[in-house]
């Protein structure tokens, strides 16, 4: 089972979305995870999903396109910190970059949710198959240096966040009547 990470295991930008996880057993909640996610994403109304709260924003899709991009990195990220990867660096996504480049209007919901079940396939497979030890290795140096299981936690309060803003934001629910998922 790999358990929760320590505070020092990752760079304090990351605990916005380790600390929205509060359960214990990392593929298990990963699993639990993707099947929360899909259902979230399946319930919203077909006419909501290219809908943008606000000048600038991303639509729901461009928000769910995000969200498999960042697993897809993060997943690598895992990969290099479970082998002790101190070379490669911690650097920032551009992710407006890999948004506007997207081609977001070539896929449709059920594309977007096959793409996502089969990037969090992979990372439950990565995970699912890392000793302890190589849970605990990062990657990067310094204060930027992160461990694997921090990079699994971190993508779970990632999708989370996100559904937390289009709850809010995009489907007007207000925060105490949104179910975690």
């Amino acid at each position: 089972m790999i358990l929760k990470p320590a505070p020092q295991e990752y760079p304090d930008r990351f605990e916005a979305y380790i600390g929205l996880v509060d359960e214990n057993d990392l593929v298990q909640i990963l699993r639990q995870d993707r099947n929360c996610t899909h259902n979230f994403f399946i319930d919203i109304e077909k006419e909501m999903l290219d809908y943008r709260y606000a000048e600038g924003k991303w639509s729901i899709k461009e928000v769910l396109m995000h969200i498999n991009y960042v697993e897809r990195i993060m997943q690598h990220r895992a990969f290099a910190a479970s082998r002790g990867d101190m070379q490669t660096a911690l650097a920032p996504i551009n992710h407006d970059a890999y948004i506007d480049n997207s081609e977001i209007h070539k896929y449709d919901l059920e594309d977007l949710l096959e793409e996502f079940n089969v990037i969090r396939n992979y990372t439950i497979e990565l995970f699912s198959n890392l000793s302890e030890r190589q849970a605990l290795l990062k990657m990067g140096d310094g204060e930027n240096a992160i461990s694997a299981r921090a990079i699994g936690y971190a993508l779970i309060g990632h999708a989370r966040h996100h559904m937390d803003v289009i709850n809010v934001r995009y489907l007007n629910i207000p925060a105490h009547e949104k179910s975690n998922s």
